[in-house]
């Protein structure tokens, strides 16, 4: 009976295009990380070509520079660059080689901090309101009890946004293959080369920390809507929390995300993060966001059990 109810849920959510919908705004959000990242290899390679024009007029030893470090003196005007040509070069580098093939799904994973609590949020929010918005909450609950409506909801919410991102993923993957076939034909990619240190975590993780990321915001997209029976009112508080309030502190879910982000992954493209409270480790992280979780899930299920199912 359960396997019957759950897979009433996970069509319900094909046929009303709601899966669809929201992978569509994932795969949008994405290009808008690829499209930037070429915006910066072209950028840097201009102002590259510029620096190698000025060094040719003024009969400047090019190579001599190339080989030669940067500095980045900072001042109350703002700052100066020492070598610019050594460091338009790296930076051409830097953003081409986040562009490329071997770090895209990285960056796509990298943008899933900014991303994710919207897109993912959205999808809690409307699995837990359709059914007060379309009247459905009764009938729902007359042929099944309420603790299995409500573990029901949150298993289509883990499955639906494991699928919502391997499907956003192949085509943004797909998108940026194509973008670095563009910038491969407009740029000598061969003369620059990027030696950026990698961390030890694998692709598999990161997919696994933007799965976990997803998964956390969908619940808590899904009990804003059960408290809130409204997708607006819940839309502006992950708003708030996520790009208006600051780091909370050590018990911050932000926080542990900021924590574990900055330990998977190394942003070398155009996506960026602030660093975690120092005091901040791997135990008190992942507690933090555990302790999410599983309140979000008990409070699912305690409001769904108490409220009354006639209530729209």
């Amino acid at each position: 009976m359960m396997k019957k109810f759950f897979e009433q849920e996970i069509r319900y959510g094909v046929n009303s295009k709601l899966y669809y919908s929201m992978t569509v705004f994932l795969i949008v959000l994405f290009g808008v990380t690829l499209f930037l990242n070429y915006s910066s290899v072209m950028d840097t390679y201009n102002d590259y070509q510029s620096t190698i024009d000025y060094y040719e007029k003024n009969d400047l030893d090019i190579e001599a520079d190339l080989k030669s470090g940067y500095e980045i003196e900072e001042n109350q005007k703002g700052g100066m660059i020492r070598n610019p040509i050594a460091y338009h070069k790296e930076n051409v580098g830097r953003y081409l080689y986040a562009a490329s093939p071997n770090y895209t799904l990285s960056q796509l994973f990298e943008s899933s901090i900014l991303y994710f609590p919207v897109v993912f949020g959205i999808l809690g929010l409307l699995i837990a309101t359709n059914d007060y918005k379309y009247k459905t909450i009764k009938s729902k609950t007359v042929r099944m009890n309420k603790f299995t409506f409500g573990l029901n909801k949150q298993l289509s919410i883990a499955v639906s946004s494991f699928f919502i991102l391997l499907f956003g993923l192949i085509a943004a993957f797909i998108a940026g293959w194509v973008m670095y076939s563009i910038l491969s034909n407009k740029i000598p990619t061969d003369e620059f080369q990027f030696a950026g240190s990698l961390t030890e975590a694998s692709i598999i993780m990161k997919f696994l920390f933007a799965y976990i990321l997803a998964v956390i915001f969908a619940e808590l997209g899904y009990t804003l809507g059960i408290l809130f029976k409204n997708v607006y009112a819940g839309m502006i508080a992950i708003i708030v929390y996520i790009f208006i309030l600051p780091n909370l502190g050590l018990f911050d879910l932000k926080n542990a995300i900021y924590y574990f982000a900055n330990q998977v992954f190394e942003f070398y493209g155009v996506v960026s993060i602030e660093a975690p409270i120092q005091s901040t480790n791997g135990i008190i992280a992942g507690l933090t966001i555990l302790s999410v979780l599983l309140i979000a899930f008990f409070t699912n299920i305690l409001v769904i059990k108490k409220r009354s199912s006639f209530e729209t």
